[in-house]
């Protein structure tokens, strides 16, 4: 069986680091990294409005659970149950559609549990989407090597400049 081609692979880039996150969940945290504000960066330039929608929308589902863009989004591609062997599986019901597969896996991922585990990093500058792998969900930062130092010796800076 051939691969099912991912419309949203011209602009998305898997496996990027940091904060990869699983299989199921990585194509969607992919696309919330094409608004790279670290860099200034937004690889959706060129896309269509309705990519750059989603993305928006979603990240802002996965940053402070705001709910009102998506819902709209979700309302204009619906989807359906289908059985893929005994095993029921949502599919857009819109051809080529590129909102309906990204919504299935936020629904996927938020009733596995997996959606609380991407975060948005805490350093402001930064705001890259990564999967939380630490086993009590605590992690801040994107990467503790790049953001977390940074972090922590501003705050250090400024408990310093209180004294």
């Amino acid at each position: 069986m051939p691969a099912v081609k991912n419309p949203l692979d011209p602009w998305i880039t898997l496996g990027e680091e940091p904060g990869v996150a699983p299989v199921r969940l990585e194509g969607v945290r992919a696309l919330l990294n094409t608004d790279d504000r670290f860099h200034g960066v937004d690889r959706l330039a060129d896309a269509p409005a309705l990519v750059r929608e989603l993305r928006d929308a979603v990240r802002a589902y996965a940053v402070s659970r705001e709910r009102a863009r998506i819902d709209e989004l979700a309302s204009a591609h619906p989807v359906r149950v289908t059985f893929v062997g005994d095993d029921p599986a949502l599919i857009s019901t819109v051809p080529d559609d590129v909102v309906g597969p990204v919504l299935v896996a936020v629904l996927e991922a938020t009733r596995t549990g997996e959606w609380a585990r991407l975060k948005a990093c805490a350093n402001p500058d930064c705001q890259w989407i990564y999967y939380d792998t630490s086993r009590n969900r605590s992690g801040r930062w994107c990467s503790m090597g790049e953001c977390g130092d940074v972090m922590k010796a501003r705050a250090y800076r400024e408990r310093a400049r209180s004294r």
